[in-house]
């Protein structure tokens, strides 16, 4: 069979993983900044595509239905991870459209790869069989693993979508006040949505969280916790309410909610929490569909970096994944009109907004080029939102015996 294969970079970065961990043998396990533990990997057996195995070794034997069919040479394999690896670098930055690769579709052929993708569900990039040498833990041989690449567009770890919505009740507005709001659009500023916000929170007396739009997704966040529904809204409402001063990343915003604790609870809840729903969505569970705590990641985060480098988080490692996650994502903001949100609305006499986020990884290179002068400027810009954010709920909180 003769098949020419297109992809976008996220779909050519999984193939990249294949084929670069099949000639290597081994996956470097990360530290919290993504960097490789050059001491600390997993031995690959073999990796798993639907009926066919791959076997690590001096060269690459295949198997298809358990039965032998060819090897090939580790320098094959990397003169074409290689190839992949510079055809995704060279396409632009944010391209998210299919492209081609020249000259590979007869050797992907050769190898029975029929797809791209390796037949998976939910979250699952990659399947494969491992061993750890270098812990005293047992791990699970057979483990899948969810790709993310830092090549091109910051990967998210949650997207958006109707399901994702919050619905916050509006205090102390009137229909002017609705209708002057509402008529701030991209037409009269690029940066309308900071300027709609400003408005709504400079006129409202209150924005209150009252319901989720998803009964699915609801019943999800409150398998993590019984309170977590109402933590996840004030971590949304709170991005909203602070965006046009600093956009605070995720970790950021965890902190502004212990400090202000808004539904007075224990201060170290909020960030145990959001840690559990970050680490459950990387693993598998989704807005649209009921979630019974059983992951379908076993195995855990493999990242691609731009300079061709693959590292993973492994799961028996949880802590330090959880940190992972949280320290370096931030929230993205999606189309308004796509995803119904940000548009003030009446139910009889009382006002609604829906509010909507996703959650997306910061660049690699964000991580580790930091200076001391961008700390410092940082913290300055949080102890002002912070103090802002204080006085703010003071008021509220006398006005309305909260």
């Amino acid at each position: 069979m003769n098949k020419n294969f297109s992809a976008n970079k996220g779909e050519w970065s999984e193939l990249y993983v294949f084929l670069k961990l099949l000639k290597d043998g081994k996956l470097y396990l990360a530290d919290t900044k993504l960097n490789k533990i050059s001491d600390k990997f997993l031995e690959i057996v073999k990796i798993i595509r639907g009926n066919i195995n791959y076997f690590t070794g001096d060269e690459i034997r295949i198997f298809c239905n358990n039965e032998y069919y060819m090897s090939i040479s580790l320098e094959k394999l990397d003169f074409f991870s290689k190839k992949i690896f510079e055809n995704i670098s060279k396409s632009k930055q944010d391209d998210t459209g299919a492209f081609k690769i020249l000259d590979i579709s007869d050797f992907l052929n050769e190898i029975k790869v029929d797809n791209i993708k390796a037949p998976s569900k939910d979250k699952v990039d990659i399947l494969m069989e491992i061993i750890d040498k270098t812990s005293v833990i047992n791990i699970d041989k057979i483990s899948g693993f969810s790709i993310k690449s830092d090549i091109g567009s910051s990967p998210t770890l949650i997207n958006a979508s109707k399901n994702t919505r919050f619905k916050y009740e509006i205090f102390g507005i009137s229909d002017s006040d609705m209708n002057d709001i509402n008529k701030i659009d991209r037409a009269s500023n690029i940066e309308y949505m900071k300027s709609r916000f400003k408005e709504l929170f400079s006129r409202a007396s209150y924005v209150k969280y009252d319901s989720m739009f998803s009964d699915v997704y609801n019943e999800n966040l409150l398998m993590i916790d019984s309170k977590f529904p109402e933590i996840y809204a004030y971590f949304i409402l709170f991005h909203f309410m602070t965006m046009g001063i600093y956009n605070l990343d995720c970790n950021n915003l965890c902190e502004l909610l212990q400090y202000i604790n808004p539904l007075d609870l224990k201060k170290w809840l909020y960030k145990d929490r959001l840690k559990d729903m970050f680490v459950a969505s990387a693993l598998g569970m989704t807005p649209g569909k009921l979630w019974n705590k059983i992951n379908a990641v076993t195995g855990g985060y493999i990242v691609v970096k731009r300079d061709g480098e693959v590292v993973c988080f492994h799961l028996y490692n949880r802590h330090l994944f959880m940190d992972y996650l949280l320290n370096n994502t931030i929230i993205d903001r999606p189309s308004a009109s796509r995803h119904d949100y940000a548009y003030i609305f009446k139910e009889g006499n009382r006002y609604f907004i829906n509010l909507n986020i996703q959650i997306r990884f910061k660049k690699i290179n964000h991580l580790n080029n930091s200076n001391e002068n961008e700390v410092v400027k940082k913290e300055k810009e949080k102890e002002k939102i912070f103090d802002f954010m204080k006085k703010y709920y003071n008021k509220i909180r006398d006005r309305y015996s909260l």
